[in-house]
């Protein structure tokens, strides 16, 4: 990337937007090693989080000079009663939200760092954005607000039930389409060899030959590409592929995945990171999980022009951990109703990282009209297969996307032995 391009306010604030799924992830871990806070381990991810997606937007439209409707301090207060309705102590709250302005602050060092600048006016007005913020946060943290209204639980059970049945539908429905597809593409894969190999015959010019077999070769590798995608999602959604699970270091196996892709990323002038705890035991497949990421980190590198690609890494609670891949490539434009992009989208209670709710329920309701022409679409079957490995290793698939903004995908995994079709072992429920 030319440094001359990011030597603005605003393309400090598309940094800090790539690279916040691993600002929240590094917050929960600062603060879980932070023992003056006790009441952090039984909370999600998206209780945790509550609020501060919302402000860090807050801080984002700041430098890029935007209308914001955000008030930072108003989000700030709602996170700190949050906090108080789940037995914070006043100094619990202040010690996690210095955390928070600290990693801000980590992040500017780290960009101006990367991307130096003479113009130290911008430098400094970036840190007067972030002191701004870090008073916000801290002064409102502690200030009353009204409780947000709820949606009735049995409501939110039932549309959770509603979206269940349109995924198996769903799975269904592709399932049939690929296994045909399937078939159609292998059977052209033996025309395409032998249209190859009758150009051997005589009656052909050599120039004639070179440039036929120059064109079936462009297409072979391609071809057979998809060809075993498509073999791997329907060996996956017929249930043949099976699972070997090994307890193994996840935060190891993901370093060395990075430091793969790290020439792909340079080549194509984009920052790939990795954040994560330097150590996590797990109890799952290896190999699956790795085809989890190299599909993602792959998608990514393909559709992500220019900017960053984060892979992050935390556990959630003693039960899960959390593995998410961001970019900042032009987002997935396929969002209609029963696409991928709208039914995972995170669920209407939770706090998305963009600081986005996701579509109502009544929008989900939609899904199975579309179900079947999803697979058609172009939403690509790598992401299929992502779905199904996540399925088959107990885990749970969540997108956000903004068009123009970027695309994270975050999968909850559990930490303990999974047996598909039944219970996690050794006392996980």
């Amino acid at each position: 990337m030319n440094d001359s391009n990011n030597s603005s306010l605003d393309a400090l604030a598309v940094y800090l937007a790539a690279r916040r799924e691993a600002l929240l992830n590094n917050w929960r871990t600062v603060c879980e090693k932070d023992t003056s806070i006790y009441t952090i381990g039984n909370m999600s991810r998206e209780e945790f989080n509550n609020k501060v997606p919302f402000m860090l937007n807050g801080l984002e439209q700041r430098m890029r000079q935007m209308p914001s409707d955000i008030d930072v301090k108003l989000m700030a207060s709602e996170h700190g009663l949050h906090r108080w309705q789940k037995g914070y102590s006043l100094h619990e709250l202040l010690s996690e939200m210095n955390h928070l302005s600290q990693l801000v602050r980590d992040e500017l060092r780290q960009y101006w760092k990367r991307f130096p600048t003479t113009d130290m006016d911008l430098v400094g007005q970036s840190y007067d954005l972030v002191a701004w913020f870090s008073l916000q946060s801290t002064n409102g943290s502690v200030e009353q607000y009204t409780e947000l209204q709820r949606i009735a639980a049995s409501s939110r059970t039932e549309a959770l039930q509603k979206t269940l049945n349109e995924l198996e539908h769903l799975s269904r429905q592709r399932g049939d389409l690929l296994r045909s597809s399937s078939h159609d593409l292998r059977s052209g894969f033996g025309v395409v060899k032998g249209a190859a190999s009758l150009l051997e015959l005589d009656g052909k010019s050599d120039e004639e030959r070179k440039e036929m077999l120059e064109m079936l070769n462009r297409n072979l590798s391609s071809v057979h590409e998809l060809v075993t995608q498509l073999m791997d999602l329907a060996r996956l959604e017929a249930g043949q592929e099976s699972i070997s699970v090994q307890t193994f270091d996840v935060s190891e196996l993901l370093h060395s995945l990075v430091k793969t892709y790290q020439p792909i990323a340079e080549e194509q002038s984009l920052m790939l990171q990795a954040n994560g705890p330097s150590k996590l035991m797990i109890e799952s497949d290896p190999i699956q999980v790795q085809r989890i990421v190299q599909n993602l980190v792959l998608n990514a590198l393909t559709h992500t022009e220019s900017g960053f690609i984060s892979v992050s890494w935390t556990t959630e609670d003693t039960l899960r951990w959390i593995l998410s891949v961001q970019d900042s490539g032009p987002g997935l434009t396929n969002q209609q109703p029963g696409s991928f992009a709208e039914i995972l989208a995170p669920t209407v209670e939770s706090t998305a990282a963009f600081g986005l709710s996701s579509a109502e329920a009544d929008a989900r309701e939609a899904a199975n009209i579309n179900a079947s022409k999803a697979a058609s679409s172009g939403e690509g079957i790598g992401l299929s297969i992502v779905k199904q490995l996540c399925e088959l290793l107990g885990a749970s698939l969540e997108i956000e996307t903004r068009r123009g903004q970027g695309t994270l995908f975050r999968i909850r995994l559990p930490i303990q032995r999974y047996t598909p079709g039944g219970e996690h072992t050794h006392g996980v429920n």
